[in-house]
């Protein structure tokens, strides 16, 4: 079954963090970017914006492996 490509992107007050499969469909990765254009390894997130990324990753693995 070939899939389409899907990402998706949610904006912090501080960052946008992106979330996608792995070229192989086999895992998720997750991205972040400071507002100003500079890259972070850190990932900064209030409760609210925590569980969205939450929700947004499981939907991704679904999706990844899937599961609708």
């Amino acid at each position: 079954m070939q899939k389409f490509f899907h990402e998706v992107t949610i904006h912090t007050d501080e960052q946008n963090v992106t979330i996608r499969p792995t070229d192989t469909y086999d895992g998720i990765i997750v991205e972040t970017k400071e507002m100003d254009d500079s890259n972070s390894p850190r990932l900064y997130l209030n409760e609210s914006e925590m569980e969205f990324l939450i929700l947004k990753m499981r939907e991704m693995m679904n999706y990844v492996k899937g599961v609708m």
